[in-house]
């Protein structure tokens, strides 16, 4: 495939996009501006959506996953549920280090709001 792997870019564009959008989040609480609703649903849909595209393409590397025709649906629906099975099962206790990387990800902004409160 081109310069990177397809699941290498999405977990790339999953972290790049949280950042900026953390960043994005903590700038508006800095100036205590309250941020559109809109960018915030969106952001959840868009984190998602990139979530379960990084595991079906990261499930073709390892055969003990079964996949039927319909696993990327079926990942999308039952994602929450899922993910931390699949992540122990594919990577053990690494699985669970990378879920927890995944959950600050997903909740960094609302850790660089508290840090700025509690530094004012």
């Amino acid at each position: 495939m081109g310069f990177m792997r397809s699941k290498t870019r999405l977990l790339l564009t999953l972290v790049v996009i949280s950042v900026l959008v953390a960043a994005y989040e903590a700038v508006l609480y800095w100036f205590d501006v309250e941020p559109m609703g809109s960018v915030r649903s969106v952001w959840n849909f868009v984190f998602v959506i990139l979530l379960v595209l990084w595991v079906d393409a990261d499930s073709k590397d390892y055969p003990q996953i079964y996949r039927p025709f319909e696993y990327g649906y079926l990942v999308l629906l039952l994602w929450i549920l899922y993910l931390p099975y699949y992540l122990w099962l594919t990577r053990g206790v690494a699985g669970l280090l990378l879920l927890g990387g995944l959950v600050t990800l997903y909740s960094l902004g609302y850790l660089l709001q508290w840090v700025i409160y509690v530094a004012r």
